[in-house]
């Protein structure tokens, strides 16, 4: 009580002294130092009377507020949702599966709970004011597991998008069986020039995901004589049995070419061709798109002895 009153008494001889102004007596502190400080006095407010904030756990980590995540597999993200309301989760998976021990539900059967799931995306509601985690997956396939810790808070819904790091963006991952339903709505050979049409046109096919092309997979090769040929910088569209892949070819020879796709053929190439330009003059540039087929792995094969071995 004494030094309350001594503060007191020294404020009030301030504001009446003729020989003192207030700016030469008293700092002036910036807003959002001030904005600061109260914010962090409260959190310890209500620490300091057992009550834990959702954030307490996880001082000093990283809460993102971006709108788009990315992700990579194994390595955990933290984001803030709004609690007691339902938060979109837009996941890169075409069937996703979720496991948590701190949620509840997880079905896509209309029963929902605290995480339902429609198509690739998925809704967490959740009404706990403590961190709540979950893993994420592709139905049927544990090759990646998106781990994800959600900070519940007083803010309203929120839609997060999460982006799988390019690196592990492999193609035929995540296999989305919209992609697959509409790839056997029509022909094999129609529904190849219905993607390549799209492209043209500067859609995406129905259920198809697109990403720049990743580091970590071989991308098709166009041994094409006086023409440069990169998909480097380019995109890949996934699908269900096909991924195309969208390059750029650049006429770097003195005389005018005609593409020719046979310099594109592989034994996994569906179909290739090039938009706008079939015939290139020298430095024009065209798009490229090749057609991959996915592959679905290798049948079980028995072994034939050899004749010379004899085994």
């Amino acid at each position: 009580m004494k030094k309350i009153k001594n503060s007191l008494a020294i404020s009030v001889a301030l504001a009446i002294s003729p020989l003192v102004s207030a700016q030469d007596a008293i700092p002036v502190v910036p807003a959002s130092v001030m904005k600061k400080a109260s914010t962090e006095a409260r959190k310890l407010s209500v620490e300091s009377e057992g009550r834990a904030t959702p954030e307490s756990g996880y001082r000093g980590a990283h809460v993102s507020q971006d709108a788009v995540v990315k992700m990579t597999p194994g390595v955990n993200q933290i984001i803030p949702v709004a609690i007691g309301h339902p938060n979109r989760i837009v996941t890169p998976f075409g069937n996703p599966e979720v496991v948590s021990t701190s949620l509840t539900g997880g079905g896509d059967d209309g029963d929902c709970g605290e995480v339902c799931i429609k198509d690739n995306v998925v809704y967490v509601a959740t009404k706990k004011n403590h961190p709540v985690t979950m893993f994420v997956t592709e139905k049927g396939s544990e090759s990646q597991a998106l781990s994800l810790t959600m900070v519940p808070r007083e803010i309203p819904p929120r839609e997060v998008f999460l982006k799988l790091d390019g690196e592990y963006a492999v193609a035929g991952m995540q296999s989305n069986p919209k992609a697959e339903k509409w790839e056997k709505s029509k022909p094999y050979i129609e529904t190849i020039r219905t993607i390549f049409r799209k492209l043209a046109l500067g859609d995406i096919p129905q259920g198809y995901s697109m990403n720049k092309t990743p580091n970590n997979i071989t991308p098709p090769y166009c041994d094409h004589p006086g023409m440069a040929v990169s998909f480097k910088d380019g995109q890949v569209l996934m699908g269900h049995s096909l991924t195309v892949f969208v390059g750029i070819a650049e006429n770097d020879s003195s005389k005018a070419l005609e593409f020719n796709e046979a310099t594109c053929g592989d034994w996994d190439v569906a179909a290739v061709t090039t938009w706008p330009l079939k015939v290139l003059e020298p430095g024009q540039q065209t798009e490229v798109y090749v057609a991959r087929k996915n592959a679905k792995g290798k049948a079980s094969t028995s072994k034939r002895p050899s004749l010379l071995r004899g085994n």
